[in-house]
């Protein structure tokens, strides 16, 4: 009874048509919500934590339960803070390996072409320009990053629901 009811759930997990059906409500929520998204998805994995070290207590385990408890708290209580220090790390990180690859770089782009030195830059440049940008202007950055991740992920749930439709699952007889 319970393997019929994991397989009836897996089935519907793995469909095209559902997972399309997801990442349209995930894509129009990332668009709309913007870092607001981030907000309400730090307080659902904050209150999930403190829901399941509550769990972790009732069933005796006091180490998981303390810990998963004191986690849920904490990104609740620091989670933009958590999220500004991330995206500060990350900027600074993309700077840093920018600047490694224009250094790296630079010995063997003697004797090329202009075009040839342009193209090479230009990784290590747009690299560096989105560090420089997650470190002055980060939600500003984190917006238009969410309403990109926002409409591939309206794009990609559409593709697979055209997919179901156009190409329907073969029967296992």
């Amino acid at each position: 009874m319970a393997n019929t009811t994991n397989n009836n759930l897996s089935s519907v997990l793995n469909s095209p048509l559902i997972m399309g059906i997801a990442l349209i409500i995930i894509g129009v929520l990332f668009c709309a919500l913007q870092a607001g998204f981030v907000s309400i998805l730090l307080t659902v994995v904050g209150v999930v934590l403190i829901i399941l070290g509550a769990l972790a207590l009732v069933g005796r385990n006091w180490a998981l339960g303390l810990i998963e408890i004191a986690i849920g708290v904490i990104i609740i209580a620091c989670g933009w803070t958590i999220v500004d220090i991330t995206l500060l790390i990350l900027g600074i990180v993309f700077i840093a390996y920018a600047i490694y690859q224009i250094i790296i770089s630079v010995p063997l782009l003697k004797n090329k072409k202009p075009s040839q030195i342009a193209i090479a830059l230009l990784n290590p440049i747009f690299t560096l320009a989105l560090g420089i940008i997650l470190v002055v202007a980060k939600w500003q950055m984190i917006d238009v990053i969410f309403i990109v991740i926002g409409a591939l992920a309206i794009v990609a749930g559409i593709m697979m629901i055209v997919r179901s439709f156009a190409a329907p699952e073969k029967s296992s007889n």
